[in-house]
């Protein structure tokens, strides 16, 4: 296997899960689980043809 084999070799990653960190998954294995569950989401939105709703939480904190 290439390099660029093993780097877009995401059919062996399961679905991103919250606790994938605790398990010994390496950060860019956590991303790209999480890209692969995005794009699942998304194409289930797009064939169901609901629309897609993005929610972003921001916080800020001002030190006094």
């Amino acid at each position: 296997m290439v390099r660029p084999d093993y780097f877009n070799n995401y059919e062996n990653l399961p679905e991103y899960y919250d606790t994938m960190y605790l398990d010994g998954f390496e950060p860019w294995q956590i991303w790209a689980a999480s890209m692969k569950k995005q794009k699942r989401l998304y194409k289930e939105a797009q064939e169901a043809e609901k629309p897609v709703n993005v929610h972003i939480t921001s916080e800020v904190k001002i030190k006094k």
